[in-house]
């Protein structure tokens, strides 16, 4: 079997999703202990950040998956599309602001020339 890895430039900017698939945030570094454990900081809409231990991490491709919901103080947000834009959304893979394309109601990342 193929061995899948993921760099952490990959990582730093992704959503990160808890067990519920709801919204918690992005990835924005990875922290270290002495004794070898390693965390992802995600910083919440509201700023707060916040350490998830990697093993709570189920998956990450297009977002971060948690493996369940994480016992931590940041308010969730539904990772759903809104039907109309508020505020600045940003790209989860770039950080760049995305843009609503209300026909297709879909966010769009004009750097990346994609939807997200």
């Amino acid at each position: 079997m193929e061995r899948k890895t993921i760099t952490k430039e990959k990582l730093i900017g992704m959503q990160v999703i808890d067990g519920e698939g709801r919204l918690l945030g992005t990835a924005r570094d990875f922290s270290f202990t002495m004794d070898g454990k390693m965390f992802m900081l995600i910083e919440a809409k509201d700023g707060r950040t916040q350490e998830i231990p990697w093993d709570d991490i189920q998956a990450a491709s297009d977002f971060v998956l948690l493996k369940i919901k994480p016992k931590i103080g940041v308010t969730p947000t539904y990772a759903t599309a809104p039907t109309a834009p508020a505020g600045q959304t940003l790209c989860p893979t770039c950080g760049r602001p995305l843009r609503y394309i209300d026909q297709y109601k879909r966010w769009y990342c004009d750097t990346e020339q994609k939807y997200v």
